[in-house]
């Protein structure tokens, strides 16, 4: 295992003398009330007072930013500005960015103020920078792939709707002559031709819905369709057996990165202060006793506080259930900040017995046996945590000076198994609700996949076994439809009988069989031209499926639904843009929207310049 330092919680060394004045400062839960009440009663250079101490106490307990409090400050800040507060509006800006100074909910906040005075050239930018952070931070680009993931999902399932459109328009005439002379075998009269039409929309008949269509269209047209028909259909109906499992993750995710372990696990490796997350752990390390990853989790919330001693329990905890080899580490770090390095090289060397490949033990050891002038343990030890993690000491010389010892946080991955984990325990659904788990064999057994899969399986069954026959086809000039029982099949494969004489042979016909067969020849290109334009004008792409030109028309119409997508569900789905970013959305939004009116020029204007070839 190599060295979990994917921005791990640094504790800071203090003084013996300092520890002693140490215990008597507030947590930073309780600094911050302070300062806003001090700047609501007028009192600035009290709440900046406030602010500093609760950004310094916070260095102490190894905490970087407040994004709840930073989000509270720019507020107020709005708040006070209504109200004419000036004063308490500048002390509540620079306290927000003194907070957090890389808040994506901040830039959005500044942005809608931007938007709501005017300014343009202001809110555009701030919006963009709170999108670039906003992908920065771990839980909001969770949210931002889990949102991305539902538009190309939806885009996908349009797609294909589309596709299996366009594959009636093609080849519904043939597979409705087919049908009728497979029911003329059985039947006779007008009947066939009702019935043969009725088996184009059996899945209607049978009361299921346009999922079931869509499928069963990818079936009987497989026979008809161009191998590159045939490659799309294949690939959009496994694609079609996979989207109700990327919505279940997609959903998942959304949901599990609120977990209280998951968001232990983020403010940890981040260094970020959520109060919230601390009272929801202790909620279910109650019902949830047994768990090392939690009791970890807990103990490292509890230093972010300052509350030492009942860190100590909760990393002691963790070493009766598992002998965490981070609890070891976490301990030893107790042990060092007392002044105690004997106990706490004890504790180092335990953790390295138990995971021999965890860095920051030999590097803490390094540390704290430099303090007890034992300089060729510190060398060795050094030496074996960067050959575990030769950039540990670059990581570690990026942090702010005093910093000795390395705090161990649970790897984020580590804490969305122990999430999964925690959603099978039945106290942990009572207390939580639905809590959100993601099972790929759960997910995958649903109607639409199986369904998808049993399309692509019935669809080849039906090639096979018809191939020998031969399918029906529809005439190019006139659009007639025939089979093998209607013409010889050494004849042209793309006329009828009739045009195969009039255009190819040039027989003797007469002059007015010739004229109706023009009429009927421009009539159907005409038809052609029109609902080509009509295609492309709505739905862009789906005219060039219908000329043919699959690659083309396929890719046209994903890219077309996908910004659709993308503009309607914008900030609907997951709040990766924040609850109050509407100037962020609004920018992404006309973003999308430009995009799909770019390919919609490029695709459907061409095919408003088709004109009827006879």
């Amino acid at each position: 295992m190599r060295l979990r330092l994917a921005g791990p919680t640094l504790f800071a060394l203090v003084l013996a003398a300092h520890g002693a004045g140490a215990a008597e400062q507030l947590p930073p839960r309780d600094l911050w009330p302070q300062a806003t009440a001090a700047a609501s009663n007028g009192e600035i250079d009290e709440a900046t007072q406030k602010t500093s101490e609760l950004v310094e106490t916070g260095k102490s307990y190894g905490l970087k930013t407040y994004p709840l409090y930073a989000n509270s400050a720019e507020g107020m800040a709005r708040a006070a500005e209504k109200g004419s507060g000036d004063k308490v509006a500048e002390w509540a800006r620079k306290a927000a960015l003194q907070l957090d100074p890389k808040s994506s909910q901040i830039a959005f906040l500044q942005a809608d103020d931007a938007r709501a005075q005017g300014s343009w050239s202001k809110a555009i930018p701030l919006a963009a920078t709170g999108i670039a952070r906003s992908l920065g931070n771990y839980r909001t680009s969770v949210l931002a792939r889990a949102d991305l993931l539902v538009s190309i999902a939806l885009a996908i399932a349009l797609t294909a709707a589309l596709f299996a459109v366009a594959l009636f328009m093609r080849y519904g005439r043939a597979m409705g002559h087919d049908f009728r002379e497979i029911l003329g075998e059985r039947f006779h009269g007008g009947s066939v031709s009702v019935l043969g039409f009725a088996l184009l929309f059996l899945p209607i008949f049978l009361w299921l819905g346009p999922m079931w269509l869509v499928l069963y269209w990818f079936a009987i047209f497989f026979g008809y369709a161009m191998k590159i028909e045939r490659v799309f259909i294949v690939v959009l109906a496994l694609l079609l057996a996979l989207l109700p499992v990327v919505v279940d993750y997609a959903a998942s995710r959304m949901a599990g990165v609120e977990s209280p372990v998951v968001m232990s696990a983020i403010s940890g490796e981040e260094k970020s202060y959520q109060p919230e997350a601390l009272r929801r752990m202790q909620e279910l390390a109650a019902v949830v006793p047994d768990n090392a990853t939690i009791q970890i989790l807990l103990g490292n919330l509890q230093q972010f506080e300052g509350n030492e001693q009942q860190a100590a329990v909760y990393y002691r905890r963790a070493v009766q259930l598992s002998d965490a080899a981070g609890a070891h580490v976490n301990l030893g770090n107790l042990h060092f900040a007392d002044n105690d390095f004997t106990a706490a090289i004890t504790e180092y060397q335990k953790a390295q017995q138990k995971d021999p490949d965890l860095a920051i033990a030999y590097y803490n050891n390094s540390v704290a046996s430099g303090e007890t002038y034992k300089f060729d343990d510190q060398g060795q030890m050094i030496e074996r945590a960067k050959k575990i993690d030769p950039d540990i000491l670059e990581r570690v010389a990026q942090n702010p000076p005093g910093v000795k010892v390395v705090t161990y946080q649970p790897a984020i991955p580590d804490a969305w198994e122990v999430a999964d984990a925690v959603s099978k325990i039945s106290a942990a659904q009572a207390l939580f609700g639905n809590y959100s788990a993601f099972d790929p064999a759960a997910s995958f057994s649903n109607p639409v996949s199986l369904g998808a899969l049993l399309s692509i399986l019935i669809a080849i069954l039906i090639w096979m076994k018809r191939r020998k026959n031969g399918f029906a086809g529809q005439c190019i000039k006139c659009g007639r439809t025939f089979c093998h029982r209607c013409k010889s099949a050494r004849e042209s494969a793309t006329y009828c009988t009739q045009c195969i004489h009039i255009y190819l042979k040039r027989d003797g016909v007469s002059l007015a069989t010739k004229r109706a067969k023009l009429d009927e020849v421009t009539e159907h290109h005409t038809g052609v031209v029109r609902r080509n334009k009509l295609f492309a004008t709505f739905l862009p792409g789906a005219a060039q499926v219908l000329e043919g030109r699959t690659m083309a028309g396929a890719i046209g119409m994903f890219l077309f639904l996908l910004f659709l997508s993308v503009a309607i569900l914008v900030g609907r789905l997951a709040p990766a843009l924040g609850p109050v970013g509407t100037t962020s959305q609004f920018v992404v939004r006309a973003l999308a929207i430009a995009l799909a009116a770019i390919t919609w020029i490029f695709l459907s204007l061409p095919v408003y310049r088709r004109k009827v070839a006879i």
